[in-house]
């Protein structure tokens, strides 16, 4: 029952992240729904009652037997009546068009009830009138039925067709749009699940450090640096939100780099080279040390961009390839991942895992950027507590986004 419903789980978290999708669906789908309304317009509706002709009379004055309204429906939507009432209009109707517009049903034992629709109101009438007329000349003479009506002798109405109803463009097409709506946005939902039952990305911190057995240390919202000019920016003018600051200081707290006037530290920041989001942290984490009297260098490939004076902090950032990780440089105090939410893969994450406690470095923690927004895990509580322990409320970390 758990895996069932931790499967609807995953399935609506996928629904509501790629809600925009869903979205656009639905849309697509009103639009096609509002156009085959005005392809297909709106139909009328008229109504004819027609009385049943007595039962006949036999010698003695007693009637032949009780009539069959079943059978006097079937008379009513036959070929014969319903080619002579299709003759009688301007311009005339096929049969099968008569037939598909055309309901006989039975008001009582002795009374029929005949419904026409047609493509205005006029023709609606029309058709209904034709068709019980069509009907009580058909039972009440023994001619056969003339192909043009030009003769409609017998014709006893008991109620004829004066108006139609229905025909509302707005409510024909809000009703074809709504439909084609909702079949649009449960097409979009299909596939959105579809590809996220073959997607093995990692999203929610939780799974991230069951991945590799590590604790998720805090998330933290990417900075969107694109050339050097956007990295120089970010080095001497980064301010980072409320939230974000939170995070960091409580990194740096976590792996005690944040001692003021105590022994040089280092840390190495590692990421794949292809994540674009994760690659900002180390430079982050350096301008955000300095705001609060800890001065840090950056080394990037050996490359060292420090303050002048002592450096109390050192932060190596490395990258590594996503199939065949290596590890090069000095070792450091400290060693954290940095990934972003839905990048890496459980195998890729524990290849880098193991390419890194290879290298004779241990692995701190793991630091998430850009976390995905409906994650309510908070990825520093073991798998089986989690399973055996009541959910808590979570504080979403990392979700606020920067303004340039």
């Amino acid at each position: 029952m758990s895996a069932q419903q931790l499967d609807v789980k995953k399935s609506w978290q996928a629904i509501r992240r790629h809600r925009l999708l869903v979205v656009i669906g639905a849309v697509v789908g009103l639009l096609l729904g509002v156009a085959f309304a005005f392809v297909r317009p709106p139909m009328y509706s008229a109504a004819a009652l027609v009385v049943l002709p007595p039962p006949p009379v036999v010698a003695g004055g007693s009637t032949a037997g009780s009539q069959s309204i079943d059978t006097q429906r079937y008379i009513a939507e036959s070929g014969p009546v319903l080619h002579s009432a299709g003759q009688n209009l301007e311009p005339p109707l096929s049969t099968e068009v008569v037939r598909e517009r055309v309901k006989a049903s039975a008001v009582t034992d002795d009374v029929i009830r005949i419904e026409a629709k047609g493509t205005s109101a006029r023709q609606a009438v029309k058709l209904a009138n034709s068709v019980a007329q069509v009907y009580l000349v058909f039972v009440t003479t023994d001619k056969q039925l003339p192909g043009d009506l030009g003769k409609r002798t017998g014709a006893r109405l008991l109620e004829g067709a004066a108006e139609a109803h229905g025909g509302s463009k707005l409510l024909h097409a809000g009703t074809y749009g709504g439909l084609f709506g909702l079949l649009g946005a449960i097409a979009a939902a299909i596939i959105v699940l579809a590809r996220a039952r073959g997607d093995r990305r990692l999203r929610m911190r939780d799974e991230i450090a069951d991945a590799v057995g590590l604790p998720v240390l805090a998330s933290v919202s990417s900075y969107p640096a694109q050339d050097p000019s956007d990295w120089a920016e970010l080095l001497q003018n980064y301010h980072p939100t409320a939230v974000d600051a939170w995070s960091l200081r409580k990194t740096l707290h976590h792996l005690e780099l944040d001692v003021k006037g105590g022994p040089a530290t280092s840390l190495t920041v590692i990421s794949f080279a292809d994540d674009e989001k994760a690659r900002s942290l180390g430079p982050q984490l350096a301008a955000f040390a300095s705001t609060f009297g800890v001065t840090s260098s950056l080394v990037i490939d050996q490359h060292h961009e420090e303050p002048r004076g002592s450096v109390a902090l050192d932060i190596y950032l490395t990258l590594v390839d996503r199939a065949d990780p290596q590890l090069e440089g000095e070792r450091t105090t400290r060693t954290i991942i940095a990934l972003s939410a839905g990048t890496v893969t459980a195998e890729e994450l524990a290849r880098l895992a193991v390419a890194i406690t290879g290298d004779d470095r241990t692995i701190d923690g793991i630091v998430v950027t850009d976390p995905d927004p409906f994650d309510r895990t908070i990825g520093r509580v073991a798998q089986s507590q989690r399973r055996s322990g009541s959910r808590l409320p979570t504080l979403l970390t990392g979700t606020a986004r920067r303004t340039r």
